[in-house]
């Protein structure tokens, strides 16, 4: 393609022009620049390209090569003609699309005319996405890693044209840990994956981004010493029982406030884990727990199976002293009114109780240190919390203690010291 028609340039005679203004000394807008014509294929036929107001006439003739070159990526006649309705479409005085971006869209099956979309825009889509599939705290986090650390660097820019260096940008933003920025990282890869799959982008900017290794320091393991003082000394306390299920069992406290009375087979000594409370702007919001695995069942020594069937009872009695003013929701844990206890004063109140025991509060066992710490008490001959009728409480499970019961209700024995998931257990 050349250039049809050029205006005279802003040369050496470009403001001096003697023609720039009329005889009515308005300003004669055919004077003073330059520009170019040509004739371009679209959907509707050929159409007349008008487009002036450049500087030189070298300027006007690079303008008129990039439209011959954005005609030419075109495979075919159709995409011609679409690149075409794209150029149409430029209103005068704005920059024509650039190869890059029209090469990009064609290399992804893309119309050429299809509207470009910020990042921004598309991690906000995919953040919508996740709110039908994911649980609410997950989505929570993802939010927040993208109001706070992503979208304030590339928000605006273009989604195709998101690279590895904007990526190194976001991270060089997030302060604190290196765990941190793993996760933001975790997150705009998994919103970037999702813009692969759907071809709105070639490739993921993320793959090739290195991160210092996460070294957490090792959580503080409770001896089988101090787990049964930490019993010993909470069991007057009203959320005491539940603290006990919690040292053996290792359930997180959203799992501990969410368990039910239809979620416990007292006779059997199990409790099954199925769902979770989470609390989420100042509200409480049921939940399946965090992991598949987290799904799972507790197996109860006699003694707990015994303090929860007395608390059952408790239960019965006060729901009908309070009458109208009991809320029933079915929980195993709950305040005096049936209202289901704030996993944040859950919290609080371990480490207030862990504090007065004199036992590391920073933070609940989980199911992997409740299993350690009763493992030991098995192997050490722990006492107290370690034990159930003088038997010790060995694991059945990799991640959960599975503690078997030697006693079924009514003080009759078993004939099997109980059954965990990987079979039945020796004494």
């Amino acid at each position: 393609m050349s250039c049809a028609r050029s205006r005279r340039p802003w040369g050496s005679r470009g403001p001096g022009c003697t023609k720039l203004c009329r005889a009515d000394e308005s300003w004669n807008p055919r004077h003073g620049s330059a520009g170019f014509a040509c004739r371009i294929p679209s959907s509707t036929g050929t159409r007349q390209l008008h487009r002036a107001g450049y500087a030189s006439k070298a300027e006007a003739k690079a303008a008129a090569e990039h439209v011959g070159k954005l005609l030419g990526l075109a495979p075919d006649e159709t995409t011609r003609c679409k690149i075409g309705d794209v150029i149409v479409k430029v209103r005068r005085g704005s920059p024509m699309p650039s190869l890059e971006d029209i090469r990009h869209k064609l290399a992804l099956g893309l119309d050429p005319g299809t509207p470009g979309e910020t990042a921004g825009g598309w991690l906000d889509g995919w953040l919508d996405g996740k709110r039908r599939t994911k649980r609410a705290s997950t989505v929570r986090g993802y939010e927040t890693h993208i109001r706070v650390y992503i979208k304030p660097v590339i928000g605006e820019l273009p989604l195709e044209r998101v690279n590895t260096g904007h990526v190194e940008a976001v991270l060089a933003g997030v302060p604190g840990s290196a765990g941190t920025r793993h996760r933001v990282l975790a997150t705009l890869r998994a919103a970037l994956s999702a813009a692969v799959k759907q071809r709105r982008i070639a490739w993921n900017p993320c793959a090739g981004i290195e991160l210092e290794a996460e070294n957490p320091p090792e959580a503080k393991r409770w001896t089988p010493a101090e787990a049964a003082r930490f019993i010993a000394g909470t069991a007057s306390d009203p959320l005491g029982l539940a603290f006990r299920v919690m040292v053996l069992s290792g359930c997180r406290r959203g799992e501990l406030a969410g368990l039910r009375w239809d979620d416990a087979d007292l006779d059997q000594g199990v409790l099954t884990v199925s769902r979770t409370l989470l609390q989420l702007g100042g509200k409480l919001t049921e939940g399946k727990p965090k992991t598949r695995a987290g799904e799972r069942l507790i197996f109860l020594d006699a003694e707990t199976a015994g303090l929860l069937r007395d608390h059952h009872d408790a239960h019965v009695l006060q729901a009908l002293e309070a009458d109208d003013a009991w809320q029933d929701h079915g929980l195993i844990f709950c305040k005096p009114d049936g209202q289901p206890w704030n996993p944040d004063h859950v919290s609080r109140r371990f480490k207030r109780l862990a504090a007065q025991a004199g036992v590391p509060r920073d933070q609940a066992p989980r199911r992997r240190t409740a299993h350690r710490q009763l493992a030991d008490a098995g192997r050490r001959g722990g006492a107290g919390a370690a034990h159930a009728h003088g038997r010790p409480l060995g694991p059945f499970g990799q991640r959960s203690l599975y503690a078997c019961a030697d006693r079924g209700p009514h003080g009759r024995r078993r004939a099997d010291c109980g059954t965990g998931p990987q079979g039945r257990a020796g004494s």
